[in-house]
């Protein structure tokens, strides 16, 4: 369920546990109904009885029993009300006129005083409600034992019943809409905070706004207050870092300017006591390049994110166009013709001088090693970002390949001008969790591709 929205699924459980809820209440009041509706039959069956046996005589080993009753379905044929009356061994001693066309009874004798109740299913097209109860007649000295038995057609049980459940489903169903329309007004009101919430969180992970804003109940003020100072600290804490890395690369800068001086200076103190080993100029000159290039390496990442902290859409044909211009001016020599394939739509979310650095990284080396042309595209997927940028030089062997895009290839490994800015490059994809590849360009020279997964946004 987690393709659903949190509105919609707590949406499906009420409805579930609605459904449960009203299914069991359905079937506890179908069944009191049911049985209430019984009883009542049952109670006015032996109404019935009573009124069998009221108006029954023992005339010596006979009983006596009016052919006519007060009850006036007893005297219709198949009025749907039948009596009855059996001996002890349960033959048939009397039936009313109502029953002359039914066949014979399923009753079994009943001992005095005894009673009974239940269904009859056994005569074609009709069921039947069956009530009996054993009485005693005393003549003569002896006893005589008779069942009286009323039977009744429980068609109209069964309308009753059905109407009922009819009314009953139709109710239950209008209480369940209502319910769910309430439930949905209540959820759609209860959680509009949430939904403004992270409405708010999206447009600051896109750069629209830098903090959420103070709109919200109590019950989340505490929360959104934890999430601005948590922004704000992030954003203090990444601007802190560059500073203090810049300060570093600054201060060793001079330093370095000055060793580096020395050991190209042939008239200095310096050289003329490495003279006596041949190698120490060599090893000082290689080490201080060495050191000057992790110094401006660091320089640059410390540069990135200095103009816009935290995540901004860039537009990234507009940046593409002025890295574009500033490069036609310094290989102008080389009337480099470069295609620009970017929809003006397309932006990349994340830090305007991260951009920069990619794509003025990538760029320039396209320049610098292709033979005049150079493309640079982007297709923006749903799910992911590529910016393209190709040329038509020589390319890049695919064991450099490999070297120029894992993790420790940075300033150890410097293939034929991937040296500091491609580490620059490598770093910066990797920090938003995305991919550099390099494949054979169709202008025979390399293809950078860069994949920025969007799901980091």
């Amino acid at each position: 369920m987690n393709r659903y929205s949190l509105r919609t699924r707590i949406l499906i459980i009420a409805s579930l546990l609605s459904l449960i809820f009203f299914s069991i209440t359905a079937a506890i009041l179908d069944s009191a109904f049911s049985s209430a509706a019984k009883t009542a039959t049952q109670e006015k069956l032996q109404l019935h009885i009573l009124s069998l046996i009221s108006n029954s005589e023992q005339q010596g080993k006979y009983l006596i029993v009016p052919a006519y009753q007060q009850e006036p379905r007893f005297n219709q044929v198949n009025s749907g009300l039948y009596g009855y009356v059996l001996d002890r061994a349960g033959s048939e001693l009397w039936r009313s006129k109502s029953a002359l066309n039914i066949s014979a009874i399923s009753a079994y004798p009943q001992r005095p005083g005894q009673s009974s109740f239940s269904a009859d299913n056994n005569h074609p097209g009709v069921g039947l409600f069956v009530a009996t109860y054993g009485t005693i007649e005393e003549s003569n000295g002896r006893d005589y034992q008779y069942t009286f038995v009323v039977m009744e057609d429980n068609a109209p049980y069964q309308a009753s019943l059905h109407s009922y459940r009819q009314r009953l489903w139709l109710g239950l169903t209008g209480v369940a809409v209502m319910l769910l329309a309430a439930q949905h007004l209540l959820l759609s009101r209860g959680l509009k905070p949430l939904q403004h919430l992270a409405s708010e969180l999206k447009q600051i992970e896109e750069g629209y706004i830098d903090a959420l804003s103070d709109s919200y109940p109590n019950e989340l003020n505490r929360l959104t207050g934890n999430l601005n100072r948590l922004i704000d600290s992030e954003r203090k804490q990444r601007e802190r870092y560059h500073q203090r890395l810049g300060d570093l690369a600054h201060s060793l800068k001079t330093p370095l300017a000055v060793l580096s001086n020395a050991a190209n200076d042939n008239s200095s103190d310096l050289v003329a006591i490495a003279k006596e080993h041949s190698d120490l100029v060599a090893i000082a000159k290689e080490q201080c390049q060495r050191m000057d290039q992790i110094v401006r390496y660091q320089l640059q990442r410390a540069v990135v994110s200095q103009q816009v902290t935290g995540i901004t859409r860039v537009n990234i044909l507009e940046h593409t166009l002025q890295i574009k211009n500033a490069l036609d001016k310094v290989y102008h020599d080389k009337c480099v013709l470069c295609e620009i394939r970017i929809k003006q739509v397309s932006h990349f979310q994340g830090d305007q001088g991260d951009l920069m650095e990619l794509l003025g990284n990538l760029m320039d080396n396209a320049y610098k090693y292709g033979a005049g042309e150079v493309k640079v595209s982007v297709v923006d997927q749903k799910q992911h970002l590529q910016l393209i940028v190709e040329d038509n030089g020589i390319g890049i062997e695919e064991q450099q390949r490999e070297k120029i895009t894992q993790r420790g290839a940075r300033l150890d490994t410097q293939e034929q001008g991937q040296g500091i800015g491609m580490a620059v490059v490598v770093d910066i994809v990797k920090s938003y969790q995305g991919q550099l590849t390099i494949e054979q360009s169709d202008l025979l020279g390399a293809k950078f591709i860069i994949t920025f997964p969007k799901h980091h946004y």
